[in-house]
């Protein structure tokens, strides 16, 4: 048992950096590099990246539902008043950037306006996964 709760953990920690990291290196280093790009060149890298991202982007995702659903079940009963109040914010925040993570990999044409903004989107991704993992730090706190 004490396998699957390190790697439960693993894998939370792991696929929280897979798809954080995705978003930081997206927003400081790939749009500001595509800056200075022509506008079919900037197309074909984007298209290329966001093919292989999405991969990334759902394998990253999946592993944290499964073990942030795991590990919650481990900790649950131990917990102290506040742990459910702020673990449910924690979760709508980690909703909200699964969704736009998702509409930015997203290939299909109706997704475009939305990736127009990608720089908007990726900002706010950024911000909430920095809230949500000062969140995350604290519920380890109260149990």
């Amino acid at each position: 048992m004490q396998t699957l709760d390190l790697f439960m953990r693993w894998l939370h920690i792991f696929s929280v950096i897979t798809a954080v990291g995705s978003a930081i290196f997206m927003l400081f280093v790939l749009l500001p590099s595509l800056a200075s790009l022509r506008n079919e060149d900037k197309a074909t890298i984007s298209k290329n990246i966001t093919d292989r991202a999405r991969i990334w982007i759902h394998i990253a995702i999946t592993g944290i539902l499964i073990s942030g659903l795991y590990n919650l079940h481990k900790v649950w009963s131990k917990t102290v008043f506040p742990y459910g109040f702020i673990f449910m914010l924690k979760l709508v925040l980690a909703l909200v950037v699964f969704m736009v993570a998702i509409l930015l990999t997203s290939s299909s044409p109706q997704r475009a306006a939305f990736q127009a903004n990608r720089k908007t989107w990726l900002t706010l991704n950024v911000g909430l996964a920095a809230i949500i993992v000062a969140l995350s730090a604290f519920l380890r706190f109260l149990h």
